[in-house]
Protein backbone atom coordinates (compact mmCIF):
# COMPACT_ATOMS: atom_id res chain seq x y z
CA UNK A 1 0.00 0.00 0.00
CA UNK A 2 1.21 2.85 -0.67
CA UNK A 3 2.89 5.29 1.73
CA UNK A 4 0.11 7.88 1.59
CA UNK A 5 -2.65 5.67 1.73
CA UNK A 6 -1.20 4.45 4.77
CA UNK A 7 -1.12 8.08 6.18
CA UNK A 8 -4.86 8.73 5.57
CA UNK A 9 -6.03 5.20 7.38
CA UNK A 10 -3.84 5.96 10.20
CA UNK A 11 -5.12 9.59 10.74
CA UNK A 12 -8.83 7.66 10.17
CA UNK A 13 -8.11 5.65 12.69
CA UNK A 14 -6.37 8.05 15.12
CA UNK A 15 -9.30 9.95 14.48
CA UNK A 16 -11.50 7.12 16.07
CA UNK A 17 -9.05 6.73 19.03
CA UNK A 18 -9.10 10.26 19.42
CA UNK A 19 -12.85 10.91 20.03
CA UNK A 20 -12.46 8.07 22.51
CA UNK A 21 -9.83 9.77 24.14
CA UNK A 22 -11.25 12.97 24.40
CA UNK A 23 -13.83 11.37 26.41
CA UNK A 24 -11.21 10.23 28.43
CA UNK A 25 -10.00 13.55 29.01
CA UNK A 26 -13.24 15.46 29.09
CA UNK A 27 -14.40 12.89 32.18
CA UNK A 28 -10.87 13.00 33.72
CA UNK A 29 -10.50 16.97 33.58
CA UNK A 30 -13.86 17.71 35.12
CA UNK A 31 -14.60 14.89 37.41
CA UNK A 32 -11.15 13.30 38.60
CA UNK A 33 -11.78 10.29 37.33
CA UNK A 34 -11.37 7.76 34.54
CA UNK A 35 -14.17 5.85 33.06
CA UNK A 36 -13.55 2.75 31.36
CA UNK A 37 -17.17 2.63 29.90
CA UNK A 38 -16.21 5.07 27.21
CA UNK A 39 -15.31 2.86 24.18
CA UNK A 40 -18.87 0.29 25.23
CA UNK A 41 -20.78 4.23 24.94
CA UNK A 42 -19.37 4.42 21.64
CA UNK A 43 -20.75 0.92 20.59
CA UNK A 44 -23.95 2.14 22.03
CA UNK A 45 -24.33 5.30 20.17
CA UNK A 46 -23.73 3.50 16.94
CA UNK A 47 -26.40 0.91 17.81
CA UNK A 48 -29.00 3.29 18.69
CA UNK A 49 -27.90 5.23 15.64
CA UNK A 50 -28.48 2.09 13.49
CA UNK A 51 -31.96 1.65 15.23
CA UNK A 52 -33.23 5.22 14.25
CA UNK A 53 -31.71 5.53 10.65
CA UNK A 54 -33.68 1.67 10.29
CA UNK A 55 -36.86 3.84 11.60
CA UNK A 56 -36.53 5.62 8.58
CA UNK A 57 -34.73 8.69 10.09
CA UNK A 58 -32.20 11.38 8.32
CA UNK A 59 -28.51 11.30 8.92
CA UNK A 60 -28.39 14.68 10.46
CA UNK A 61 -31.40 14.11 13.08
CA UNK A 62 -29.81 10.74 13.75
CA UNK A 63 -26.91 12.89 15.23
CA UNK A 64 -28.93 15.22 16.44
CA UNK A 65 -31.06 13.19 18.79
CA UNK A 66 -27.82 10.87 19.59
CA UNK A 67 -26.04 14.26 21.29
CA UNK A 68 -29.24 15.18 22.67
CA UNK A 69 -31.08 12.39 23.70
CA UNK A 70 -28.00 10.33 24.88
CA UNK A 71 -25.75 12.62 25.85
CA UNK A 72 -28.31 14.61 28.12
CA UNK A 73 -30.36 11.84 29.57
CA UNK A 74 -28.14 8.56 29.71
CA UNK A 75 -25.55 10.65 30.81
CA UNK A 76 -26.57 12.12 33.59
CA UNK A 77 -28.86 8.82 34.07
CA UNK A 78 -25.40 7.30 34.29
CA UNK A 79 -24.06 9.56 36.52
CA UNK A 80 -26.70 9.03 39.00
CA UNK A 81 -27.09 5.51 39.07
CA UNK A 82 -23.06 4.52 38.50
CA UNK A 83 -20.82 7.55 39.67
CA UNK A 84 -22.64 9.43 42.23
CA UNK A 85 -22.81 6.41 44.76
CA UNK A 86 -20.04 4.61 44.34
CA UNK A 87 -17.88 8.36 44.23
CA UNK A 88 -18.20 8.73 47.87
CA UNK A 89 -16.43 5.89 48.86
CA UNK A 90 -13.62 7.88 46.39
CA UNK A 91 -12.39 7.93 42.74
CA UNK A 92 -10.96 4.80 42.81
CA UNK A 93 -14.52 2.94 44.00
CA UNK A 94 -16.10 4.89 41.15
CA UNK A 95 -13.41 4.11 38.57
CA UNK A 96 -13.78 0.31 39.64
CA UNK A 97 -17.60 0.59 38.71
CA UNK A 98 -16.55 2.28 35.45
CA UNK A 99 -15.20 -1.07 34.56
CA UNK A 100 -18.32 -3.15 35.51
CA UNK A 101 -20.28 -0.95 33.62
CA UNK A 102 -18.22 -2.35 30.54
CA UNK A 103 -19.37 -5.50 30.86
CA UNK A 104 -22.49 -4.60 31.75
CA UNK A 105 -22.64 -2.39 28.56
CA UNK A 106 -21.45 -4.94 26.47
CA UNK A 107 -23.63 -7.96 27.57
CA UNK A 108 -26.19 -5.57 27.65
CA UNK A 109 -25.98 -4.58 23.85
CA UNK A 110 -25.78 -7.70 23.02
CA UNK A 111 -28.68 -9.02 24.27
CA UNK A 112 -30.82 -5.89 22.63
CA UNK A 113 -29.23 -5.97 19.38
CA UNK A 114 -27.67 -9.59 19.44
CA UNK A 115 -23.40 -9.93 19.66
CA UNK A 116 -22.78 -10.17 15.82
CA UNK A 117 -21.49 -6.76 14.23
CA UNK A 118 -23.98 -5.12 11.61
CA UNK A 119 -23.31 -2.82 8.50
CA UNK A 120 -24.29 1.01 9.42
CA UNK A 121 -24.39 2.97 5.91
CA UNK A 122 -22.08 6.12 5.58
CA UNK A 123 -23.08 9.27 6.94
CA UNK A 124 -21.25 10.58 3.78
CA UNK A 125 -21.06 8.94 0.69
CA UNK A 126 -18.18 9.21 -1.90
CA UNK A 127 -14.84 10.64 -1.36
CA UNK A 128 -12.23 13.14 -3.98
CA UNK A 129 -8.99 11.57 -5.73
CA UNK A 130 -5.58 13.20 -5.81
CA UNK A 131 -3.87 11.10 -8.52
CA UNK A 132 -3.66 7.59 -6.99
CA UNK A 133 -4.57 8.53 -3.37
CA UNK A 134 -8.39 8.53 -2.65
CA UNK A 135 -9.77 10.35 0.61
CA UNK A 136 -13.62 9.54 1.68
CA UNK A 137 -15.56 12.37 2.87
CA UNK A 138 -16.42 9.93 6.08
CA UNK A 139 -12.71 10.36 7.00
CA UNK A 140 -12.89 13.74 6.23
CA UNK A 141 -15.71 14.09 8.23
CA UNK A 142 -14.47 12.30 11.23
CA UNK A 143 -11.28 14.40 10.97
CA UNK A 144 -13.50 17.88 11.04
CA UNK A 145 -15.06 16.66 14.02
CA UNK A 146 -12.45 15.51 16.02
CA UNK A 147 -10.59 19.53 15.31
CA UNK A 148 -14.25 20.66 16.21
CA UNK A 149 -14.49 18.90 19.67
CA UNK A 150 -11.26 19.38 20.71
CA UNK A 151 -11.03 23.65 19.63
CA UNK A 152 -14.47 23.08 21.78
CA UNK A 153 -13.32 21.23 24.58
CA UNK A 154 -10.53 23.51 24.83
CA UNK A 155 -12.59 26.46 25.10
CA UNK A 156 -14.99 25.27 27.62
CA UNK A 157 -12.36 24.71 30.18
CA UNK A 158 -10.40 27.38 29.60
CA UNK A 159 -12.30 30.33 28.91
CA UNK A 160 -15.94 29.74 30.05
CA UNK A 161 -17.62 30.24 33.57
CA UNK A 162 -19.05 26.74 33.48
CA UNK A 163 -16.40 25.05 32.05
CA UNK A 164 -14.18 26.73 34.89
CA UNK A 165 -16.51 25.51 37.52
CA UNK A 166 -16.22 22.11 36.55
CA UNK A 167 -12.64 22.11 36.70
CA UNK A 168 -13.04 23.89 40.22
CA UNK A 169 -15.55 21.00 40.99
CA UNK A 170 -13.50 18.22 40.28
CA UNK A 171 -9.58 20.30 41.52
CA UNK A 172 -11.58 21.01 44.97
CA UNK A 173 -15.13 20.25 45.55
CA UNK A 174 -15.36 21.21 48.97
CA UNK A 175 -13.91 24.87 47.87
CA UNK A 176 -16.50 25.54 44.89
CA UNK A 177 -19.04 24.81 47.05
CA UNK A 178 -18.21 27.30 49.15
CA UNK A 179 -18.08 30.20 46.34
CA UNK A 180 -21.40 28.75 45.39
CA UNK A 181 -20.70 26.01 42.55
CA UNK A 182 -23.19 22.96 42.34
CA UNK A 183 -21.02 20.58 42.62
CA UNK A 184 -23.28 17.09 41.44
CA UNK A 185 -24.61 19.71 39.07
CA UNK A 186 -20.95 20.36 37.27
CA UNK A 187 -20.58 16.27 37.71
CA UNK A 188 -23.54 15.95 35.94
CA UNK A 189 -23.10 18.18 32.81
CA UNK A 190 -19.21 16.58 32.60
CA UNK A 191 -21.22 12.82 31.76
CA UNK A 192 -23.71 14.36 29.92
CA UNK A 193 -21.69 15.71 27.58
CA UNK A 194 -18.79 12.57 27.57
CA UNK A 195 -21.93 10.44 26.97
CA UNK A 196 -22.95 12.80 23.78
CA UNK A 197 -19.72 12.73 22.65
CA UNK A 198 -19.21 9.31 22.67
CA UNK A 199 -23.16 8.80 20.89
CA UNK A 200 -21.85 11.52 18.36
CA UNK A 201 -18.28 9.39 17.75
CA UNK A 202 -20.40 5.84 17.59
CA UNK A 203 -22.21 7.82 14.40
CA UNK A 204 -19.40 8.77 12.81
CA UNK A 205 -17.62 5.35 13.27
CA UNK A 206 -19.88 2.86 12.92
CA UNK A 207 -19.86 2.93 9.08
CA UNK A 208 -16.10 1.84 8.79
CA UNK A 209 -15.69 -0.22 12.14
CA UNK A 210 -19.45 -1.71 12.43
CA UNK A 211 -22.36 -1.34 14.25
CA UNK A 212 -22.10 -3.23 17.95
CA UNK A 213 -20.02 -6.30 17.86
CA UNK A 214 -17.27 -6.92 20.72
CA UNK A 215 -15.45 -3.72 19.33
CA UNK A 216 -16.00 -1.37 22.67
CA UNK A 217 -12.75 -3.39 24.66
CA UNK A 218 -10.83 -2.33 21.85
CA UNK A 219 -12.01 0.96 21.34
CA UNK A 220 -11.54 1.47 25.23
CA UNK A 221 -7.86 0.44 25.61
CA UNK A 222 -6.94 2.14 22.40
CA UNK A 223 -8.70 5.78 23.10
CA UNK A 224 -7.15 5.34 26.68
CA UNK A 225 -3.34 4.57 25.31
CA UNK A 226 -3.70 7.21 22.86
CA UNK A 227 -5.04 9.71 25.43
CA UNK A 228 -2.23 8.72 28.08
CA UNK A 229 0.71 8.86 25.26
CA UNK A 230 -0.69 12.51 24.33
CA UNK A 231 -0.79 13.25 28.13
CA UNK A 232 -4.76 12.78 29.83
CA UNK A 233 -4.81 16.17 31.24
CA UNK A 234 -4.33 17.79 28.04
CA UNK A 235 -6.88 18.45 25.23
CA UNK A 236 -4.24 18.81 22.62
CA UNK A 237 -1.96 16.15 23.98
CA UNK A 238 -5.10 13.30 24.32
CA UNK A 239 -5.92 15.02 20.74
CA UNK A 240 -2.10 14.09 19.15
CA UNK A 241 -1.64 11.33 20.61
CA UNK A 242 -4.43 9.47 19.36
CA UNK A 243 -3.59 10.97 15.88
CA UNK A 244 0.25 9.30 16.27
CA UNK A 245 -1.43 6.06 17.70
CA UNK A 246 -3.29 5.67 14.67
CA UNK A 247 -0.53 6.16 12.36
CA UNK A 248 2.05 4.47 14.19
CA UNK A 249 -0.50 1.39 13.98
CA UNK A 250 -1.36 1.72 10.34
CA UNK A 251 2.41 2.18 9.20
CA UNK A 252 3.25 -1.11 11.12
CA UNK A 253 0.53 -3.05 10.32
CA UNK A 254 2.41 -2.63 6.69
CA UNK A 255 5.56 -4.11 7.78
CA UNK A 256 4.54 -6.62 10.75
CA UNK A 257 2.30 -9.49 10.97
CA UNK A 258 -1.26 -8.31 13.00
CA UNK A 259 -0.69 -9.72 15.78
CA UNK A 260 2.65 -8.31 16.34
CA UNK A 261 1.12 -4.76 16.11
CA UNK A 262 -0.02 -4.25 19.73
CA UNK A 263 2.34 -5.50 21.44
CA UNK A 264 5.16 -3.37 19.59
CA UNK A 265 2.90 -0.51 20.21
CA UNK A 266 2.42 -1.09 23.73
CA UNK A 267 6.17 -1.28 24.49
CA UNK A 268 6.54 1.55 22.78
CA UNK A 269 4.35 2.98 24.98
CA UNK A 270 5.57 1.57 28.19
CA UNK A 271 9.15 2.95 27.79
CA UNK A 272 7.58 6.59 26.63
CA UNK A 273 5.76 6.63 29.65
CA UNK A 274 8.95 5.36 31.79
CA UNK A 275 10.79 8.47 30.42
CA UNK A 276 7.85 11.09 30.52
CA UNK A 277 5.29 9.73 32.72
CA UNK A 278 2.62 12.48 31.70
CA UNK A 279 3.06 11.49 28.27
CA UNK A 280 4.20 13.25 25.02
CA UNK A 281 2.22 16.95 25.66
CA UNK A 282 0.97 16.50 28.89
CA UNK A 283 1.13 19.03 31.95
CA UNK A 284 3.31 18.92 34.52
CA UNK A 285 0.86 17.73 36.86
CA UNK A 286 -2.17 15.99 37.32
CA UNK A 287 -4.61 15.60 39.79
CA UNK A 288 -6.46 12.23 40.20
CA UNK A 289 -8.96 12.55 42.67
Amino acid sequence: MHILDLLVSGLTLGSIYALVALGFHLVFKMTGIIDFAQGDKVVIGGLLGLTLVQQGLSTVMVVLLLVVVAGLLLGIAYDAIVILPTQRNGALAAMAATVGMTLVLAHGHHLVWGPDPKPFPPVFEGGIELGPLRVSYQSMVIWAVVVAVGVGLALLMGRSRTGRGMVAAATDPLAATAVGINVSRMRALSFALAFGLAALAGVLVAPITLAGGSIGTALTIKGFTGAVLGGLNSTKGVVLGALLLGVVESQLAAVLPNGNVDPVVFIALVIILLLMPNGLFGLRRQRLA
